[in-house]
């Protein structure tokens, strides 16, 4: 269950996520960022919510290139402040890297796909 979410939305937006969840109650946005520098490529799951949340995240991340493939889970329990960005599960990789990332994350029981990727610069 995507939706579009308040003003807040807007200010995550302008710093790149890609997607955005309701989790009954307490509107929150998530997504995967990737930032590019020095050959190298950061990929990163975050999250910005207006209220206080607490939860659980899963982070799987697949990449493979010309330095070899790379297959990594993170995850765990997570607490996020009202309008601070929570990062929640990074890699650094080739920049040439093909990557694959499912990230999820859990509140009020419910489960949100926040795997869309979005690049920041």
């Amino acid at each position: 269950m995507i939706q579009t979410i308040f003003a807040a939305a807007a200010a995550v937006s302008a710093v790149g996520f890609a997607a955005n969840a309701n989790a009954s109650g307490g509107d929150f946005a998530c997504g995967v960022v990737t930032k590019t520098q020095n050959g190298m490529m950061s990929v990163e799951g975050t999250l910005l919510s207006p209220t206080a949340l607490i939860g659980q995240y899963r982070f799987a991340f697949k990449s493979s290139g010309n330095g070899g493939s790379t297959n990594i889970s993170q995850g765990g329990q997570f607490t996020a402040a009202p309008n601070a960005e929570v990062s929640l599960g990074q890699v650094m990789v080739n920049a040439g890297s093909s990557i694959s990332v499912d990230f999820t994350v859990t509140v009020n029981g419910k489960t949100f796909d926040c795997s869309q990727i979005a690049t920041r610069t």
